[in-house]
């Protein structure tokens, strides 16, 4: 879980984590590539925020791809899903859930993500 906003990030990761998902949290692209290159065998999804000052989420997921092209990663952005939305999901991100979301549909698009066969889409 990827997000520069603290009480979102640790919202999020509780909600998963009772759902029976083990999370881990970064809250800079830098840091989450960081943990992705350490842990890279241990993550099955990233849920990345593509607005954070910094590098930023769209660096952040195109340096994840390079590193595992395989890699599922879920977008979110309070903004509409155009623009730099559109541009994830058009540089391989799995999904895309607006903010804010509930945590029904933040749930819902995970497990579908996770049951997802195959790379993302490209």
């Amino acid at each position: 879980m990827v997000d520069d906003e603290d009480a979102l990030r640790e919202l999020s990761q509780r909600l998963l984590a009772s759902a029976g998902y083990t999370v881990l949290t970064a809250g800079s692209g830098e840091e989450a590539l960081e943990q992705y290159r350490a842990r890279q065998k241990d993550i099955s999804l990233v849920i990345l925020d593509l607005n954070m000052p910094g590098m930023g989420g769209l660096k952040c997921l195109q340096g994840i791809l390079a590193q595992d092209a395989g890699a599922k990663v879920l977008i979110s952005s309070g903004y509409a899903a155009g623009g730099l939305a559109k541009a994830a999901l058009a540089a391989g991100a799995a999904g895309f859930v607006a903010k804010p979301y509930r945590g029904t549909d933040l749930l819902a698009e995970v497990r579908q993500r996770l049951d997802q066969e195959g790379t993302p889409p490209a």
